[in-house]
């Protein structure tokens, strides 16, 4: 942990340890509040570039840590994780309604990633940051979802954070996302709330995207469809196999990290997305051990699977690769390297870590 702290900084070491979300770390996190001067600025600016701030607000909160945060600082805290709580439930209250909607007409799809996570891994406490309801449908179904959505209020747009209004899509915008097999276009909703004034909705038809190189067969991966609670009144929504799911997860994150049009957006791989990638795994583990190498070999997805899971040992010290039976499968070269949507390779300098720990990660790349 010195090591950590001399190469990165407290801060990071802190985040890195809350974001794993286990308990043994809290006496570490209670060792360098008390022996590091912390630069509370710089742990609020990672945290929320990392989409990790409400979960970092209510570690302080949970673990009778409150007090160790500056005056003022700490009402900060308070509010974030509050309001991120406030915001997950009018997410899942809107995903309950389109389950419910999708569930009639015999669609077949299921809900994926935070809103399922959020009661999967995180308690069902509202710290986890989502940015809407996410879901994969069949792409033959495309059209009817567009009309549902319709029908319960969603418009074709974004939310314009600046204006705290609804952009809608361009007529451009709306023709690439009609002409894009694997992605519907975003959805988003206005509620009858003070606070929390818009809901956004994701629908993929794919588990990678349109010009990866690797595919999963979305009819394999339907096969074993599971229930599982939201966490509001006893309401389930369709999820896909724990594997299965752990999979879209790994290739959520590898095609943020891959994607060099997601770093121009700032829309990177992040902590958060390693952090849902470690925790399924401690949960889910004999499962995964047992499942996943069968399946990514039959997938022939083995590349951006190991690559992602490699990353994850080397942030967490932990060993999954090891135990999937992996262990020097990728060379050193693949692992420090990202693509575009062209195909092209570009080479990054240093660790993941250090990729993730640096604001600037344009400086980084070759």
């Amino acid at each position: 942990m010195e090591e950590d702290i001399k190469k990165y900084n407290a801060e990071w070491v802190i985040l890195e340890k809350i974001t794993m979300g286990e308990k043994n770390n809290i006496d570490d996190i209670k060792f360098i509040l008390e022996n590091y001067n912390i630069n509370w600025g710089e742990l609020i600016e990672q945290a929320m570039s990392h989409k990790i701030f409400p979960m970092v607000a209510y570690f302080f909160i949970n673990n009778d840590l409150f007090d160790k945060i500056p005056p003022f600082v700490n009402q900060y805290f308070r509010v974030v994780y509050d309001v991120n709580r406030e915001k997950v439930k009018k997410i899942k209250e809107e995903t309950i309604k389109i389950v419910e909607k999708l569930s009639k007409k015999d669609i077949q799809f299921v809900a994926t990633k935070g809103i399922v996570l959020d009661n999967e891994l995180y308690e069902n406490e509202g710290y986890r940051f989502l940015s809407d309801a996410d879901f994969i449908v069949k792409p033959q179904y495309k059209n009817e979802v567009m009309d549902l959505l319709n029908e319960l209020g969603f418009l074709v747009g974004t939310v314009d954070w600046k204006s705290n209004g609804i952009r809608e899509l361009s007529r451009q915008e709306y023709l690439i996302y009609m002409n894009t097999p694997d992605k519907l276009p975003e959805f988003v909703k206005k509620i009858d709330d003070e606070i929390i004034k818009y809901v956004s909705v994701g629908f993929v038809c794919s588990l990678t995207w349109e010009k990866c190189e690797y595919k999963v067969d979305i009819n394999e991966a339907f096969q074993d469809i599971r229930s599982v609670e939201i966490g509001i009144d006893n309401h389930k929504i369709p999820v896909l196999d724990i594997v299965y799911h752990y999979i879209y997860i790994i290739l959520h994150l590898y095609k943020h990290a891959w994607l060099e049009y997601l770093s121009r957006w700032n829309n990177d791989v992040n902590l958060a997305k390693f952090g849902d990638v470690y925790r399924y795994y401690k949960k889910y583990e004999k499962i995964i051990l047992t499942k996943l190498p069968e399946i990514i070999k039959n997938q022939n997805i083995e590349k951006p699977v190991i690559w992602t899971l490699q990353h994850t040992d080397e942030i967490f010290g932990s060993n999954i690769v090891e135990k999937l039976g992996y262990k020097g499968f990728l060379d050193y070269d693949y692992l420090q390297s990202a693509g575009d949507k062209k195909g092209n390779v570009r080479k990054w300098n240093g660790t993941m870590r250090d990729r993730l720990f640096s604001k600037n990660r344009k400086l980084l790349f070759m």
